[in-house]
């Protein structure tokens, strides 16, 4: 039998233990099934082939039935849905984004620690710190997915820190399937369409296998303005009016202030002369919403109300998505001990992301000279009054007229493969040599931005730009601007990606010898790989003129590694009182890398079957991870960061907390000038900071233990004989750990008495950003990428599969039977300490933590899948229960979300062996996510929770 032939039934026995959505551990066979038929399989996590496919690592596997009952055209959705899953960017992450990927990420520690493989080979990334773009898979072609939670560095590599996720395809699909599905939200929106067609089959008198799958998938956008609890979010103080801003050391005088608001009927005092002030108009002036004057239409909806601008209602909520893919494959027996075999996969598809009208804040704000014809009789009287009434002033906008910031990104994907395997004739050793090449390019459009050097250009001219383009610039409300003064400003740009790997593998495994406990088995190998990855973005982002899209500079930079391993299967007891088997698995690699040089990765695995149907396994694995391109090569680009308050405002948690008197004093040191600093407020929500990568890096190590049972119960009673239990504990220690300083945290511990007892200037904290003299707003900040002190985490994770004929509970086998799924994790710790000797942050039970992911994290105590399905012959009805518990709120102690179930349904109805249709509710309830305060992008964490609500799918398979 070919090694071929290994894997596919390693394949069909996972599926035969599933039996449910989320499917069983791949520890061992059921009750009911036979492995007699399987010769040697290779089980995620080992090198070598075994008859017993057992693994003594956590595994959870999941089927392509799981993948169609999420009603999802892509199969991230079904991922992020598994407790062991922390979701990342995907399918409703608008910003922060990658323009449409998706990205799976284990246990939170970050998409770049879990590493993505296909039929146990690695995919080309889209991305330069490695993480791979699961959208390009052949998902028809999928049977079923293997999950590791735990590093696996000893048995693949770099990346396997938090653990792997093995997708495994079908190499013996025989026929033509037609599958078409169709799915839409109870809104009307977000219409999902797939359609994929797959034909195999023998050739050359049964020696070769040919498959071949071809897809389309479309996914329909959903604005945040769709839904109630999105539609108003991202408060901005910089809005489409424009707004002066105070300068601390030239400030108006209050006479003045109080002069100009009598006009509008406003006590004296109420306004203060440091206040930044907004545009209504007909230029008179407002103030965190008194004397407003301007729309109230949604995006300015809360101008009234405090004087911020509402930028959430342009933002989307669910990504477009429309993908073509095809995926061939062929396998050919050139004689016994040789089979070549080959793969070819390429997708292309589009996605967009749209981002509120480009805001001029912060440190791209316009300085305007008091002769600009434009400004309007309040203002000037403001400006007359200053110390220095000729100075310029500050002014920030947002340009809807140029609209919304709009990128569309086109991906391009292909993966090539092609290798010899079989036996090598002496005993049952088999090989496998491969070689692949994947290239993944992006091309990038964004439209929306904004040239600060000619809007300054026309804000500087003495007839305020009208002799430059029709009817010149006037920012001061909410006023039209000419066509010729829009093209005038706008700039579009365009960014080219490209990721290359090159990959070539060698593989020996198979017995050595035998010792009284049974034989000894090994497997052996050597690999080299090589990456490349390149960014070319528009000239204009480069120069740093551009407002909208981020500032970038090109990246061009390479790497390799050559690598050995070996692995050993050590039968250490057999056939004794309480030792059924007891196995070793020990496993060693070396890994030379270009950028780092030496590192060593090692493992000690352990399976103990005490009696038939109870075992347990665990064991240790030393895992690691070298640096990726992009951190350390990485341009230091701009970037802006979120923060959910600046601690030197007045109404901060800081300035009215127990610890006010020094921040206000460290504030003033800073810099926020002392005519302000009892005035000061800060609405912004993002800051100006510079992040990148850093040569200087070196690799970070994972210490990992595990330790578990598995209970498959003997029992002859009908009711228990296909029950199996699991329970598994878990512990993830990563040290010189690559990661930033958040903007929050460098902010919050700057001015903490815990991280800055002192409240000195000089603090690390304080070191990373810096503050306007004029305005006192934070003005740049470096969070550059660095080894950092440690993340670690532990838990439980436990699952309970359950199946009987309804005969065993007193009625008849007729009248169908019932599968029970539970799968679930318990988070003990969740710890990162940014820097040597400080103390560890606890993010158990938190949620908006960005420090070690590049998304507001969620670390729930409890997340647990229940599923149950009733099959009745040809027809299944399940019914399946999603609880994550709820959190608080990282950044707002006062902020919490609540325990959020979601319920859904699916049927199945297999006409006959060739038509089967199927279809269910997603979110049969309609639950609404929660709200909590820190988060900017639609007021919830739109990766963890459920936010198009319910939403309906039907399908049909055609078989031939």
């Amino acid at each position: 039998m070919s090694r071929t032939h290994y894997l596919a039934g390693a394949s069909a026995l996972a599926c035969l233990i599933a039996g449910a959505p989320l499917a069983a551990h791949a520890q061992t066979a059921s009750a009911d099934t036979s492995v007699s038929a399987v010769e040697e399989i290779v089980v995620t996590g080992s090198r070598i082939a075994r008859r017993d496919y057992v693994s003594n690592s956590p595994i959870v596997t999941v089927g392509q039935d799981a993948i169609q009952k999420t009603g999802s055209v892509t199969v991230d959705t079904l991922l992020n849905q598994m407790p062991q899953f922390v979701p990342s960017v995907s399918s409703t992450s608008n910003n922060p984004s990658n323009g449409g990927q998706a990205n799976i990420e284990l246990r939170g520690l970050g998409t770049a620690r879990t590493l993505v493989l296909l039929d146990g080979h690695r995919v080309v990334a889209s991305n330069s710190d490695g993480s791979v773009d699961i959208n390009i898979l052949p998902t028809a072609l999928i049977q079923n997915i293997e999950v590791i939670s735990g590093g696996a560095s000893a048995t693949y590599g770099s990346d396997a820190v938090a653990g792997v996720v093995n997708f495994k395809l079908d190499h013996n699909f025989t026929g033509l399937a037609v599958d078409a599905q169709y799915g839409i939200s109870q809104h009307g929106d977000g219409k999902e369409t797939a359609v994929s067609v797959t034909a195999g089959g023998k050739f050359a008198d049964d020696r070769g296998h040919a498959a071949v799958s071809l897809a389309y998938s479309q996914r329909g956008e959903v604005f945040n303005s769709a839904r109630d609890f999105a539609a108003v979010s991202g408060a901005s103080s910089t809005t489409p009016y424009g707004r002066y801003d105070a300068t601390g050391t030239n400030l108006p005088t209050q006479a003045a202030m109080d002069a100009v608001f009598a006009k509008y009927g406003i006590a004296a005092g109420t306004v203060k002369a440091g206040a930044n002030l907004g545009f209504n108009d007909d230029g008179t002036l407002f103030y965190n919403g008194v004397n407003y004057g301007g729309s109230t239409a949604i995006d300015y909806a809360t101008i009234p109300v405090n004087g911020t601008y509402n930028t959430g209602a342009l933002n989307l909520l669910q990504l477009p998505l429309t993908r073509y893919s095809a995926y061939g494959e062929a396998q050919y027996e050139i004689n016994s001990h040789a089979e070549a075999y080959g793969s070819f996969n390429f997708t292309h598809y589009d996605s967009r992301t749209v981002l509120a009208p480009a805001p001029a804040a912060s440190t791209t704000g316009f300085t305007v000279p008091v002769t600009n014809p434009f400004i309007p009789d309040d203002l000037s009287t403001l400006l007359a009054s200053r110390a220095d009434p000729t100075a310029d002033f500050l002014l920030r906008k947002r340009f809807t007229d140029v609209g919304p910031r709009v990128s569309d990104t086109t991906f391009n994907v292909f993966q090539l493969a092609t290798g010899v395997r079989g036996e090598t004739g002496f005993k049952d050793w088999t090989y496998d040599v491969y070689g692949s090449f994947g290239r993944s390019e992006q091309n990038e459009i964004q439209s929306g931005n904004i040239s600060h050097s000619a809007v300054q250009t026309l804000l500087n001219a003495a007839d305020g730009g009208a002799s430059i383009c029709s009817g010149g610039y006037d920012p001061f409300g909410l006023n039209a601007l000419s066509s010729a003064c829009r093209s005038y400003i706008s700039r579009t740009t365009k960014n080219w990606t490209a990721a290359e790997q090159r990959v070539v593998e060698a593989n020996l495994q198979g017995g050595l010898f035998d010792l009284p406990a049974g034989e000894v088995r090994g497997a052996f190998g050597a690999d080299y790989k090589y990456d490349s990855f390149k960014y070319v973005p528009d000239s204009l982002l480069s120069t740093g003129d551009v407002v909208g899209f981020n500032a970038a500079d090109a990246i061009d930079a390479s790497t390799d590694v050559k690598e050995i391993y070996g692995e050993l299967l050590v039968p250490v007891l057999k056939d004794l009182p309480f030792v059924k088997a007891l196995n070793l698995d020990l496993g060693y690699r070396y890994s030379d890398y270009q950028t780092i040089g030496g590192v060593s990765a090692y493992k000690v695995d352990g399976d103990w079957e005490i009696v038939e149907g109870f075992r347990l396994r665990g064991g240790y694995q030393r895992a690691v991870r070298a640096p990726s391109l992009g951190e350390l090569y990485s341009p230091q680009n701009q970037s802006y960061e979120t923060i959910t308050e600046d601690p030197c405002a007045i109404d901060s948690s800081v300035r009215t907390g127990s610890n006010a008197t020094a921040a206000r004093a460290l504030c003033l040191a800073q810099g926020v000038p002392a005519a302000i600093i009892d005035t000061y407020t800060y609405a912004n929500t993002q800051v100006d900071a510079t992040v990148g990568g850093n040569s200087d890096l070196h690799e970070e190590t994972a210490d990992t233990y595990s330790v578990g049972f598995v209970w498959t119960p003997v029992f002859e009673n009908p009711l228990f004989r296909r029950l199996s239990l699991s329970a598994d504990y878990y512990s993830i220690d990563i040290k010189d750990a690559i990661g930033t300083i958040s903007a929050e945290d460098a902010l919050q511990n700057c001015y903490s008495a815990t991280a800055n007892p002192t409240a000195s200037t000089s603090n690390y904290y304080c070191s990373l950003f810096t503050r306007s003299a004029a305005t006192g707003e934070v003005s740049s900040m470096s969070l550059i990428n660095l080894n950092l002190s440690e993340y670690k985490t532990r838990g439980v994770d436990f699952q309970v599969d359950w199946a009987f004929g309804l005969g065993a509970v007193g009625l008849d086998d007729k009248y169908g039977s019932l599968r029970v799924n539970v799968i679930g994790s318990w988070l003990d710790s969740f710890q990162i300490q940014s820097l040597p000797g400080e103390d560890f942050v606890e993010l158990k039970g938190t949620i908006g933590n960005d420090q070690v992911s590049n998304t507001a994290v969620a670390h729930p105590e409890w997340k647990v899948n229940t599923s149950l399905t009733y099959t009745l012959g040809p027809v299944d009805l399940g019914v399946a229960w999603r609880h994550i518990d709820g959190m608080q709120d990282y950044a707002d102690e006062d902020s919490a979300t609540p325990n959020i179930d979601y319920f859904d349904l699916s049927g199945t109805w297999r006409v006959n062996q060739t038509y089967e249709f199927r279809g269910g509710v997603t979110n049969v309830t309609d639950k609404a996510p929660p709200y909590f305060s820190s988060y900017v992008q639609a007021n919830t964490d739109p990766s963890t929770y459920d936010v198009l609500g319910r939403r309906f799918y039907v399908g049909v398979k055609a078989r031939f």
